[in-house]
C-alpha cells in the first residue's frame, strides 16, 4: 500500500494542508422577519416566550435570531408554521362552506 493513493484520506501526509471549516453566514433578513411574524401569530410576544419557543425547536441556547444557522432558522419557521396551520375538518370545500347555496334550498 506504499505506492497507492488513499481512498478516504486515512493516509494523510503531514505536508497536505487541511481545509478550515467554513462557518455559516448570518441568516437572511427575510428569515428573521418571517420567524418574528410566526412568533407573533402564535401569540408569543415577550422575549422570554419567544426565546423559549426557539430553543425548544433547535435544542440549544440561543442568544438572538441572528445566532441561528440557516438550517435552524428554517426548522424553527417550519415548526412555527405547522403549529399555526389552520385546522381542517377533513371534508371537502363543499362540506366546509359557511352558507347555503341554491341547491341546498331545493
Amino acid at each position: 500500500m506504499s505506492g497507492e493513493l488513499s481512498l478516504f484520506g486515512d493516509d494523510a501526509s503531514p505536508h497536505e494542508p487541511t481545509q478550515p471549516v467554513a462557518t455559516e453566514a448570518t441568516i437572511a433578513d427575510w428569515l428573521v422577519n418571517d420567524i418574528r411574524t410566526a412568533l407573533t401569530s402564535r401569540g408569543l410576544t415577550t422575549m422570554a416566550e419567544r426565546q423559549e419557543a426557539i430553543e425548544a425547536v433547535v435544542e440549544r441556547p440561543v442568544e438572538s435570531l441572528r445566532s441561528l444557522t440557516r438550517a435552524e432558522a428554517l426548522r424553527v419557521l417550519s415548526s412555527l408554521a405547522s403549529a399555526t396551520a389552520p385546522q381542517t375538518s377533513g371534508g371537502s370545500a363543499w362540506d366546509d362552506r359557511d352558507e347555503d347555496t341554491w341547491i341546498d334550498r331545493l
